[in-house]
C-alpha cells in the first residue's frame, strides 16, 4: 500500500474528509482540489510544498501556499513592547523578505509542474492563520517543524495546534 493510499486511509478514519466520490464498487476517492501548503522556507516545508505539488498533481488540484509573518519568532519569551518602533519595522520587513521568498520557490516549483497556483503571505499568529485561511480548503499540507527549530515532542507547536483545531485534513510532511 502506498504512502499516499495509507494516508488516505488514516483521513477517512479521522472523519475528516470533506470531499469524496463512491464509486461503483464501493470504492472511495476523495477529492483534494484546494490544497493550503504552509511554507516558512525550512527545509520541513520545502518538502511539504513539494508534497502539495504531487497531491494537486494526482487531484488535478490548486496549490495555496501561505506564508505567516511572525516577527515574534525573533524574540525569547514575551516580546519587549519597549522595543524601538525602527528596530520592529526592520524585523518586520526581514520577515516579509524571507516570505516572499519562500513563496518564490514554492511558484517556481509549481510552474515546474504545470500546478495552478496561488500566494498569500499574511501577518499573525501561524497556527492561527493557517487554520483560518485553511477552512475553505480541502487539505493542509506544512512540515512537522519550521524555523523555530524548537521541537515540541514528535511535532513542533505551530503542526500541532493545526491538527488539534482544523476542521480539513492535514498533513505533515517530515
Amino acid at each position: 500500500m502506498t504512502r499516499l493510499a495509507i494516508f488516505l486511509l488514516f483521513l477517512v478514519f479521522l472523519g475528516k474528509v470533506h470531499k469524496q466520490i463512491m464509486l461503483s464498487n464501493n470504492e472511495v476517492i476523495l477529492l483534494f482540489k484546494k490544497i493550503l501548503v504552509a511554507t516558512d522556507g525550512s527545509e520541513n516545508s520545502k518538502r511539504a510544498v513539494k508534497a502539495g505539488i504531487e497531491v494537486a498533481k494526482n487531484f488535478g488540484g490548486k496549490v495555496t501556499a501561505l506564508f505567516v509573518a511572525d516577527p515574534r519568532r525573533y524574540f525569547m519569551g514575551e516580546v519587549s513592547y519597549n522595543i524601538a518602533d525602527a528596530v520592529m519595522e526592520g524585523i518586520k520587513s526581514e520577515v516579509m523578505r524571507e516570505g516572499e521568498t519562500a513563496i518564490r520557490l514554492a511558484e517556481e516549483d509549481a510552474k515546474l509542474a504545470s500546478i495552478p497556483f496561488e500566494k498569500k503571505i499574511v501577518e499573525g499568529h501561524p497556527a492561527e492563520e493557517i487554520i483560518r485561511l485553511g477552512g475553505d480548503m480541502d487539505l493542509i499540507i506544512l512540515g512537522r517543524m519550521g524555523l523555530t527549530g524548537m521541537p515540541k515532542f514528535l511535532v513542533g507547536s505551530v503542526a500541532e495546534k493545526v491538527i488539534r483545531n482544523s476542521k480539513v485534513p492535514v498533513q505533515i510532511v517530515t
